[in-house]
């Protein structure tokens, strides 16, 4: 994983204005578009960000993304009725604007080897009830939220797998989890692949992120002169924080009440 920024000193509290007919915006789902719930499936897409989301993708005429660690289908649950393009499990599942699914090199053979790796990680969620495992298909997490003294146990557990494993899967520490994720896939490889095809192509990338799992995003974004948003709190490498999924809806909603400024007018920053 790249190096962390050291904040608070390096990353702005404010965000700045974006003319939504020059942004590609990327986000995660997670913690970033919807609170964090307990459980993965308790987790649900706000009303008003639900709104929000159909008028941009309106306004930018399709070029807005979810980047997520969750499988496109249930990126698709969470948003329906709406149906954007996506990049699912960090990267490994990228459906196009043109409704084109693919998926990465390995996917299949992933699949049965996160088979083979759950037995152990099951055996070990009965034996501490605390503990939440997550079958995606090509990866695996265990949630250790409802049991955050477990943190240990999870940690060695994933890590000993993940060396194991380590020619295919590469551990990703998230907030109260620990996922093995394809060792090559990243969201910032997806959010890139992304930027290849219209509608993205050619537009000023944005990429909005609440976890580790997000950095990689955060510095290719960064490396191509985009804008990256960070919600809520920890070192980030994004340039830019936010502090709750509701103060991005917030500042989401002020490029509905705001037109694009004239050169001869200033542009114009949030404060959250």
């Amino acid at each position: 994983m790249r190096p962390l920024a050291s904040s608070p000193p390096t990353v702005s509290t404010s965000v700045p204005f974006v003319d939504v007919t020059q942004v590609a915006f990327f986000f995660d789902l997670d913690g970033t578009l919807a609170p964090l719930a307990a459980r993965p499936d308790a987790v649900k897409l706000p009303p008003d960000t639900a709104r929000v989301l159909q008028s941009l993708f309106e306004r930018t005429r399709g070029a807005l993304a979810v980047v997520s660690g969750r499988a496109i289908d249930q990126i698709d649950g969470l948003l329906a009725p709406l149906r954007l393009p996506a990049a699912g499990l960090h990267g490994a599942e990228i459906r196009h604007a043109s409704g084109e699914l693919l998926r990465a090199d390995g996917h299949t053979a992933d699949i049965e080897r996160i088979s083979a790796m759950a037995a152990p990680l099951q055996a070990l969620v009965a034996q501490h009830p605390g503990l939440l495992l997550e079958n995606k298909g090509s990866a695996l997490a265990l949630h250790y939220r409802g049991a955050p003294e477990l943190a240990g146990v999870a940690r060695d557990t994933m890590r000993a797998l993940a060396d194991l494993h380590a020619e295919h899967f590469s551990l990703q520490p998230g907030k109260l989890v620990f996922e093995l994720r394809p060792r090559h896939v990243s969201k910032g490889r997806a959010i890139t692949a992304l930027l290849n095809d219209a509608p993205f192509a050619g537009r000023t990338p944005l990429f909005a992120g609440d976890d580790l799992t997000d950095e990689a995003g955060f510095a290719d974004v960064n490396a191509l002169g985009g804008i990256t948003i960070k919600i809520g709190d920890g070192e980030t490498c994004a340039h830019h924080r936010l502090p709750s999924p509701e103060a991005l809806t917030a500042w989401l909603l002020t490029l509905h009440r705001t037109s694009a400024p004239s050169p001869s007018q200033p542009s114009q920053e949030t404060d959250v």
